[in-house]
């Protein structure tokens, strides 16, 4: 089960989307998703605080998002919402820097 801190800080993030970023009720059940499915990756790798997590970290939820059979659009959106909530986290004092920032988005072959 995914630890209580992770799903407590994307609770938080996706309640600013929502609140102070007035994002559309659609938008904001793509961001959950994405998130969802980040966070199942998370419980699977062990990852018990964000904190925990470098760049090695983000590129192994890209690989397991392929194992997945993820499209390479559907890769690219989940890793813009990881970004995404990684910079929140960094405004927010959660993060020192964004572990998914230089990470590529995966092309289609």
């Amino acid at each position: 089960m995914t630890d209580g801190l992770l799903a407590t800080d994307v609770t938080r993030f996706l309640r600013y989307l929502g609140v102070e970023r007035q994002l559309s009720p659609i938008t904001l059940l793509n961001y959950q998703r994405q998130l969802d499915a980040i966070m199942q990756i998370a419980d699977e790798i062990g990852l018990k605080s964000w904190q925990q997590c470098d760049a090695a970290t983000v590129r192994g939820f890209v690989v397991r998002s392929r194992k997945k059979n993820l499209s390479p659009a559907s890769l690219a959106l989940r890793l813009s919402a990881l970004r995404s909530f990684f910079d929140w986290l960094v405004s927010q004092g959660g993060l020192k820097a964004n572990p998914a920032k230089r990470i590529a988005t995966p092309q289609a072959p």
